[in-house]
């Protein structure tokens, strides 16, 4: 006869050995998939190139009778991975849900952020960062050499442009995490800001594999900004730790206001507008100031993206004049 301890274990070792069963065989089909379509997988992990990786039709090159078959087992590898990611998150938290009691909603709203921002970053670092370094490592030695890039070499850089902007933008929901649990208080963070600017442009110069200030600039400063929205977002963790941007002055005096408008339409003799004015606005001041600033945050970037995508000539005028004045000075 087999004791609780013993059942408990067997069924936990089931359920352990079906998750790893279902990441197994999600795996294997992403790895799978990948294989079958590594032309046109291909072709679009090339796309930021601009087609300057080598004389031959734009196409990067391998130097080892390897190195093609290399480069796509690895790529098999990783599309195996990013396809089985979701079913292993979702596997560790259905197995997590009976330790984390009423933290469940709380654990899947993070872990849904978390992957939003990772996906946000990684955007990012495809469609913006990626061409513009690119654009100027590609073209920096016009007139001097022709590039001839190994397929392995752009594919390391393109993994790792994409993979760190995609942890940076995951900057956010981590500080908010860290002030939830109070292992950081915001008051401390609010204190670093000031080193922040200099530290994203060191960090920028160690992560990005160029060293012209435009490229640098680009990564740098998306660390400023989301600092400040983690900055903001650890706020509203811990909003009596301080005052953000004056926002509980601003709704102290947006409540006065509030207030001087019931008592208006209460001597009015409006009494079914008052208390709709009272029901709609009564401890919901901050939430509607949280949802202004981020709605204003999220216009903000998608202005930057749309001028990015749609404006990037300067952007490759600066480059060029980069460019220019570097190969002067290096004659």
């Amino acid at each position: 006869m087999t004791s609780p301890f013993e059942r408990a274990s067997e069924r936990l070792g089931q359920r352990v050995r079906r998750r790893l069963f279902l990441v197994f065989l999600t795996f294997s089909i992403g790895a799978a998939s990948t294989w079958f379509y590594r032309v046109d997988i291909f072709t679009f992990l090339l796309i930021p190139a601009g087609g300057s990786l080598s004389p031959f039709d734009g196409q990067p090159v391998y130097i080892t009778p390897t190195g093609m078959m290399a480069a796509t087992i690895g790529l098999a590898i990783k599309g195996g991975a990013v396809v089985a990611l979701p079913v292993t998150t979702i596997s560790i938290l259905t197995m997590l849900r009976p330790l984390t009691g009423r933290y469940w909603r709380f654990l899947l709203i993070f872990t849904a952020s978390v992957m939003l921002c990772f996906l946000g970053g990684a955007t990012f670092g495809y469609y913006i960062l990626l061409p513009t370094a690119m654009q100027f490592l590609l073209h920096f030695g016009a007139g001097i050499a022709v590039p001839m890039i190994d397929i392995a070499e752009y594919l390391a850089m393109f993994m790792a442009i994409v993979f760190w902007m995609g942890v940076i933008f995951v900057l956010p929901p981590a500080m908010y995490l860290l002030t939830k649990l109070r292992l950081v208080e915001y008051r401390t963070l609010r204190k670093i800001r000031k080193f922040v600017p200099p530290s994203a442009l060191i960090l920028a110069a160690i992560l990005t594999p160029t060293f012209d200030v435009v490229n640098q600039t680009m990564m740098a400063v998306p660390m400023m900004i989301l600092y400040e929205i983690g900055l903001f977002v650890s706020w509203a963790a811990r909003p009596e730790e301080g005052n953000y941007l004056w926002l509980k002055t601003v709704a102290a005096g947006i409540r006065k206001v509030r207030n001087a408008l019931a008592w208006a339409l209460r001597k009015t003799g409006i009494p079914w507008l008052y208390r709709r004015v009272r029901r709609i606005t009564k401890k919901k001041l901050l939430t509607i100031l949280f949802a202004v600033l981020a709605i204003s945050v999220g216009l903000a970037g998608l202005a930057v993206l749309l001028v990015s995508q749609f404006m990037p000539h300067w952007w490759v005028e600066l480059l060029e004049w980069s460019q220019k004045d570097l190969g002067f000075r290096l004659r």
